[in-house]
């Protein structure tokens, strides 16, 4: 009777703990409890507080130290992200307001200049304006002025329209993306190893092997075989990619055919055209005359893509030049792979597109490793002599 804090034969109250299921359990009928427990075992049971349908489980809590998010974290931040949207609405309402009163300030023409709060200063530093602490003598009236775009506004509704102007906000979009980038910790030891690991796999399943290579230069040496016959003093040559190393294994087998002086170009792709057609060893054969560098494309009956084009001398130049570079280090040949794979999904190597030619990526590549204050590659050039072609 003492503990329960009336009467021994009274009945039990509408708001008595006993009686009330704990909040979000289902009602079920109530058995009398045995009046045989222990003293201790009772205040056990009713100081033990039952988990509610607001509590999460066990299992979601998180651990001191770690950095596993589990679900008080996304309750969390959503509960920051509601709280988050109120103000936000909140500040433009004062904003809007704050823009009316200025307009009417300045139509009464009154020497007083309106002064926005610091809640709307605050709101504008967060798109990037700031009041300028002089006039500007190109715009006198300006008041305010945009640090992201070099951009000055008269007042609180031209900085609106400013703020929500498209390139505004895409520059804005940006500076955030690189604010984060800035900001993010270097990796560690686990992060090195993921990210070795996964250029590795990409080298290995979308690069170029030496057996992918050695097929390709096979390729070449059939089309030199057969072209040869037909061309006297003509030679085929790779280029690009499968010259280099830089390529994937979708990449074209891009040839060089290579004539003589006395020989007239238009006539000598005529015939590689023809000898190409009637050759049972090539498939859709087909010509882009028209095309800014004419060629002859084809297919292998291993399912090659070809593309043969005529005295490309400089292109292949640079293909070799590349292919020294790809055989100094293991390291360049992961990357590089790496990345032309990653523009290739992008679609960043659609030169046809607008974008960049795919041997771009390569010397990209090879530019930044030799400007590293520990350069990873030469400058095999600054090596070279320059007599020697």
């Amino acid at each position: 009777a003492a503990r329960g804090g009336g009467a021994a034969a009274a009945p039990p109250q509408a708001g008595n703990r006993a009686d009330v299921p704990a909040p979000g359990s289902y009602p079920h009928s109530r058995q009398s409890k045995p009046r045989q427990e222990s003293e201790e075992e009772e205040v056990e049971k009713r100081n033990k507080k039952p988990r509610t349908r607001t509590e999460p489980r066990t299992k979601n809590r998180k651990k001191s130290g770690s950095s596993i998010v589990t679900v008080e974290d996304d309750e969390a931040e959503g509960t920051q992200e509601k709280a988050a949207a109120p103000k936000h609405k909140e500040i433009e309402i004062q904003f809007a307001q704050e823009a009316a009163q200025e307009a009417a300030v300045a139509t009464a023409e009154t020497l007083e200049e309106f002064k926005p709060s610091e809640a709307v200063l605050g709101f504008l530093a967060g798109k990037y304006l700031y009041p300028l602490a002089h006039k500007s003598s190109k715009f006198p009236r300006a008041r305010w002025f945009c640090r992201l775009c070099e951009y000055h506004c008269d007042n609180l509704a031209k900085c609106r329209e400013h703020y929500l102007d498209t390139r505004h906000s895409r520059l804005s979009r940006t500076k955030e993306v690189e604010t984060t980038l800035y900001h993010l910790p270097r990796p560690n030891k686990h992060h090195l190893d993921c990210l070795n690991s996964l250029l590795a796999t990409v080298e290995k399943e979308q690069g170029l092997s030496t057996s992918d290579l050695n097929i390709r230069q096979a390729v070449a040496q059939s089309v030199h075989s057969l072209l040869q016959e037909h061309i006297q003093g003509c030679t085929v040559r790779l280029y690009g990619s499968s010259l280099s190393g830089f390529g994937l294994k979708s990449a074209n087998v891009n040839l060089d055919l290579q004539i003589t002086a006395d020989q007239k170009p238009h006539l000598a792709l005529l015939k590689a055209l023809e000898v190409l057609h009637d050759s049972p060893e090539y498939l859709e054969v087909a010509d882009e005359f028209t095309a800014k560098i004419p060629t002859i494309k084809f297919m292998t009956t291993t399912g090659l893509a070809c593309e043969l084009s005529l005295n490309n001398h400089q292109a292949y130049q640079t293909s070799s030049l590349l292919k020294d570079y790809w055989s100094l280090d293991p390291r360049v040949r992961t990357v590089g792979v790496a990345f032309r794979y990653w523009a290739s999904v992008v679609r960043m190597d659609r030169q046809a597109e607008g974008t960049l030619p795919p041997h771009t990526f390569a010397i990209l590549l090879v530019y930044f490793l030799q400007q590293q204050t520990k350069p990873v590659l030469p400058c095999i050039h600054e090596y070279l002599d320059p007599s020697n072609e």
